[in-house]
């Protein structure tokens, strides 16, 4: 297939899952098997990742994408929630354990919606068959997103799949969203500095501005392009170097963003607040860029000698 007609058939795709996830009030879980996003990811599944978590990215708004996509890889046939850590917190428990004591992040409340709760134990996603479950909705960076703080208790239940192939997808799956609010950012910043003036012309007009998003783009263009190679790669530790650079990414673009925009993106009347916010909260998922996996440490040799 000629690279052009495959471009414009990925841009056909892109924009159809844009309209689809715009448009419907329905259940996510609904829009996809509607859309058919499982045969896409069948089909492509880096490119099936990658479309919907941009896509995703660029929407007002959080989501439970994440418990969606691992249900539909694992192979359940209804609705789940993976209760997923953050920060440096690990949850579930040793492989041998019967009973599961766990604490993490869920994305949407699991009291009565008869979903399916996953937990990881070991190398190995499973059920919990929860007898006790406490909830407290996520404020500071996360107050917008609908995450709580879950702490879980109950009976180990179905082996459904590896703990490693999840969470690679789902590092890789963060990473592409994260870059599209990177972007977003890089968006907003751009029309601001174009449209402010001062002494009588655009505040982007000087020098030290235009430096600034030329970085971000070429930061935002970098970590594109390093999630495509982890996809490519297909190994854990380049999920998590890419995950880890769309999270500095964001961090970066963010600063940037604040000092060109100036006070006006300090308020909650602007977009840019909240989409800090948004990748703050993102980043924590999975181990923060800002606290490195012990994983991406161990992927770096120490060096030999001195220079």
């Amino acid at each position: 297939m000629p690279a052009e007609l495959h471009d414009d058939l990925a841009d056909l795709a892109r924009q159809s899952l844009r309209q689809a996830l715009a448009q419907s009030e329905d259940d996510l879980r609904v829009v996809l098997e509607t859309f058919g996003w499982p045969a896409l990811a069948e089909t492509d599944e880096a490119f099936a990742f990658t479309a919907l978590f941009e896509e995703l990215g660029t929407l007002p708004f959080g989501s439970d994408a994440l418990d969606v996509v691992t249900a539909t890889f694992v192979g359940l046939p209804g609705p789940a929630s993976v209760i997923w850590p953050a920060g440096s917190g690990r949850s579930g428990a040793p492989p041998s354990r019967t009973d599961l004591a766990t604490e993490g992040v869920a994305l949407r409340s699991l009291r009565g919606t008869g979903r399916t709760i996953l937990v990881p134990c070991g190398d190995r996603l499973v059920v919990l068959q929860a007898d006790e479950i406490e909830e407290e909705r996520l404020v500071g960076m996360a107050r917008e997103s609908g995450w709580l703080r879950v702490r879980a208790h109950g009976a180990r239940g179905d082996d459904v799949g590896s703990w490693s192939a999840v969470t690679l997808r789902a590092r890789l799956a963060v990473a592409s969203e994260l870059v599209a609010v990177a972007q977003r950012i890089l968006d907003v910043a751009t029309d601001q500095v174009s449209t402010r003036r001062q002494f009588g012309r655009p505040i982007g007009a000087n020098q030290a501005v235009r430096f600034r998003l030329a970085e971000g783009f070429a930061e935002v263009a970098g970590a594109r392009a390093l999630v495509a190679a982890a996809w490519e790669d297909g190994s854990l530790d380049a999920a998590v170097w890419a995950k880890a650079v769309a999270g500095a990414t964001h961090d970066s673009l963010a600063k940037h963003a604040m000092q060109v925009c100036g006070a006006v993106g300090l308020s909650d009347e602007h977009p840019l607040p909240g989409l800090v916010r948004r990748g703050f909260s993102l980043d924590a998922l999975l181990v923060s860029a800002v606290e490195p996996d012990v994983r991406l440490r161990a992927a770096v040799p120490e060096p030999v000698g001195r220079y």
